[in-house]
């Protein structure tokens, strides 16, 4: 019992040292706590999370990525895109669209990974993900516009490449084991309705905030548990369908007519500080539960070669082609179609669709793993590093923002 009480205070105590590290030097907080997490895990051996956590483990990191999905989402408000709504639309929908069929190739014909695995992880690797872009967009002090664009692609895409990877799999499993087209049907049932209870929490809760119907000191606390309720509730019909529902319900308020600016930015303050310190002691947990046979498995040609063709290649080009005609200049453009890193979700989905895909008896699903680590620490590292130093020789660095955060 004290083993464990000490480890998790160390583990929040790591991360929370990691995000003053990172502020105190400038340096990316993610590079920090990914290399603490490595450290402490495979490297040193100093504690196996899944062992300490137990049944626990996934439960834990589940309700941390809803929590920090749904306040990214509490801050995409309409009204702050209305001079860049079609650059984002088309970002969500075509940039999608080719970074999937892109990565899908890359892992199927260099990586030589099955159909499944390959189109399965290019559903997957189309998500860069709050929480890792929004510790980024804090500390880089970006011009609204860029800043904007990665923020609103992050969450909204972060549910959608999820739920893309799950269809894929489902697919393999009408391939392999003649699934039902019914389950299929059930699935996108599922998907709207996720949609429509996270609408419907959204505007019930932030129609009782405006008329009082719950006094100031528990908005905080009703929201939390409101936001845990409906990710339960949507995981019950159909895994990964919480993460789009909770991402609704924080749009839904965030956009309602009836919304209050000061309640919303009362909520956001409250979830702000919520989410640095589960993102803070989410990935120092994921990164630790590595083996070290997982994480030199990182380092196979096939893969390292399948991770520079999605940075290098697949990112820029989709950014490209999806924002031709959408206002943006060049420098903005290249800019987005640089920053892509992926996170939390990323790691924690494929896990699942590991497991999902290993029982159709397909070999390679045990190349999903460390195919997904090795893009999330290499992603990380490269645009954590970069973005200061680009957006400032692009010119794409808020001087005010910066000048305000150094004060």
């Amino acid at each position: 019992m004290e083993f464990i009480l000490i480890s998790i205070s160390l583990l929040i105590g790591v991360g929370i040292m990691s995000q003053w590290l990172a502020w105190r030097y400038q340096i990316p907080a993610i590079i920090i706590m990914t290399l603490a997490g490595v450290l402490a895990g495979p490297i040193l051996g100093l504690f196996d999370p899944r062992e300490l956590l137990g049944d626990l483990y996934s439960p834990i990191i589940s309700f941390a990525v809803a929590i920090i999905l749904f306040e990214g989402s509490l801050g995409l408000h309409f009204s702050e895109i209305n001079q860049f709504r079609r650059s984002i639309v088309r970002i969500v929908t075509v940039g999608v669209a080719l970074s999937f069929v892109g990565s899908s190739l890359l892992i199927q014909y260099v990586g030589g990974l099955h159909w499944v695995v390959a189109w399965t992880m290019g559903a997957l690797f189309v998500v860069t993900g709050p929480t890792v872009v929004i510790p980024l967009l804090r500390q880089a002090h970006l011009k609204d516009r860029v800043g904007a664009i990665l923020k609103w692609e992050g969450i909204i895409v972060d549910p959608v490449g999820a739920l893309l990877g799950l269809f894929v799999v489902r697919l393999g499993y009408i391939v392999y084991e003649g699934m039902d087209l019914w389950m299929q049907l059930l699935f996108a049932g599922a998907c709207i309705v996720g949609i429509g209870l996270g609408y419907l929490f959204g505007h019930l809760l932030m129609g009782w905030f405006v008329a009082e119907k719950v006094p100031r000191y528990l908005r905080a606390s009703v929201t939390l548990t409101a936001v845990l309720v409906l990710f339960s509730l949507s995981e019950l019909m159909m895994h990964e369908v919480g993460l789009l529902a909770v991402t609704a319900m924080g749009m839904t308020m965030a956009n309602t007519k009836h919304r209050d600016e000061e309640i919303i930015e009362e909520l956001q303050s409250f979830k702000e500080d919520i989410s640095i310190l589960l993102i803070s002691s989410v990935f120092i947990l994921l990164t630790a539960s590595l083996s070290r046979e997982e994480l030199l498995n990182i380092f196979q040609w096939p893969l390292l070669l399948t991770i520079a063709g999605i940075l290098f290649l697949v990112r820029p080009v989709a950014i490209y082609f999806s924002t031709i005609g959408g206002g943006l200049p060049l420098a903005e453009r290249g800019f987005i179609g640089w920053i892509a890193p992926r996170g939390i979700v990323a790691m924690t989905v494929a896990g699942f669709f590991a497991e999902e895909v290993a029982h159709l008896g397909i070999e390679d699903a045990k190349q999903m793993l460390p195919l997904t680590l090795g893009l999330v620490f290499i992603s990380v590292t490269l645009h954590g590093l970069t973005i200061r130093p680009l957006a400032r020789k692009l010119k794409l660095i808020d001087e005010q923002k910066e000048a305000n955060a150094d004060e």
